[in-house]
């Protein structure tokens, strides 16, 4: 109630102060009425919008409205933006681990999801009849091999010889990942085994296992995720208006959910596409965990501290958004121009100006509302109407 009565009063004061300028107007004796500092003659000046009207205010009548200003200036530009992503897993530092042949798993080695491997490490023996078959098949040529040596006939077995078509039996045991170790023993004792071991691709931690004694496995069937998370990404969302301020190497502020101490990084890859699900680009950036205390899906907000060209900047209180326009009150003197803007992105403390205002000018940055509306109310009543700003 009491905001309405104040509204109301000063509203008053305009209409008051409006009609009294009227009367000296046409007053022949008496104090002469207060002349308005003209505006500059620039561009900007030479039309009001459409539905605003200029002003001419007194200093009396600027006090009780509260009007300040505020003269803009070309200055360096900065903008933070505060978003939030997730952690996850390197995908460059991580191993899907599948078997090439249909078998069934007969020993586990690697049994539980966390437990850290190194390369090389046995993870699960599996039994195939397709490896077993090859295994046969290669006994079967290096004997021969070995017989055809032993009574000096190496040649005479077409272009390939006899240590090519041993390679060749040799390459497709390894093809299947069976381990050199194994083919070397079973070259060296012609002996086969009946299952062969599926071996750590690489080192880091056993993130989700499939192999469980007695399960049926084929190519298709992934074993084994092993990765080395003692490094992570961050990826991270950014909307499409501060997308585009943001490079590779674009330094940032990270902080972990239910970590205090923030992470700093920078951005070491942007994507090509924008997420359909989400609307955003999917930002990463790299973080160090030798400790292994961040975990993958682990939710975090980033800070970005970006640099923006020079240029002119008008206070966000300043500006009266109506949905299509960008409305401020330039103030010179006692003169109040109503002034359609075109606002670049928000940058800490205001808007860039893209057009509509110059440097040096003053802006109103209190009692828009009540110049707005008085604006209106002047360009409704001249001749024209509301086309009278033109």
């Amino acid at each position: 109630m009491r905001s309405w009565l104040r509204t109301a009063a000063l509203g008053a004061l305009l209409v008051g102060c409006r009609a009294s300028a009227a009367g000296d107007e046409h007053a022949g004796h008496g104090s002469p009425p207060a002349t308005a500092t003209a505006a500059p003659a620039d561009a900007h000046a030479a039309h009001a919008p459409s539905g605003y009207a200029p002003a001419t205010i007194s200093s009396s009548a600027a006090r009780a409205m509260g009007l300040a200003t505020v003269k803009l200036e070309t200055r360096s530009l900065g903008k933070s933006v505060d978003t939030v992503g997730v952690l996850a897993l390197d995908e460059t530092r991580t191993a899907h681990v599948h078997a090439k042949v249909r078998g069934v798993v007969e020993g586990v080695s690697v049994d539980f999801i966390g437990k850290a491997v190194r390369r090389g490490q046995p993870l699960c023996a599996i039994y195939s009849q397709s490896v077993l078959a090859a295994q046969l098949e290669l006994i079967a040529v290096v004997k021969q091999r070995r017989q055809a040596a032993a009574s000096k006939e190496l040649a005479g077995v077409g272009d390939l010889g006899w240590d090519g078509i041993v390679d060749g039996a040799r390459r497709r045991l390894m093809l299947w990942d069976v381990p050199k170790s194994q083919i070397e023993r079973l070259e060296r004792d012609l002996s086969p085994t009946r299952t062969f071991t599926l071996a750590a691709p690489r080192a880091g931690v056993v993130l989700a296992r499939q192999a469980y004694v007695g399960s049926y496995v084929e190519p298709g069937t992934e074993l084994y995720v092993i990765s080395d998370t003692s490094h992570l990404w961050a990826v991270i969302d950014l909307r499409d208006a501060d997308a585009r301020h943001v490079r590779v190497g674009t330094p940032l502020k990270l902080v972990v959910e239910g970590r205090a101490e923030p992470l700093t990084s920078i951005v070491d890859f942007l994507p090509p596409t924008i997420d359909e699900g989400t609307r955003t680009l999917k930002a990463r950036a790299s973080i160090h965990n030798p400790s292994g205390d961040l975990r993958p899906g682990s939710f975090l907000s980033a800070t970005f501290a970006l640099s923006l060209e020079d240029g002119l900047v008008v206070p966000e209180d300043a500006v009266i958004r109506t949905g299509k326009r960008n409305i401020v009150f330039v103030v010179h003197g006692e003169q109040v121009m109503p002034r359609e803007v075109e606002l670049g992105p928000q940058v800490d403390g205001g808007f860039r100006v893209e057009a509509g205002l110059s440097e040096g000018e003053s802006v109103a940055v209190g009692a828009q509302f009540l110049l707005d509306s008085d604006s209106r109310l002047r360009a409704t009543s001249k001749p024209g109407g509301a086309h009278a700003g033109h």
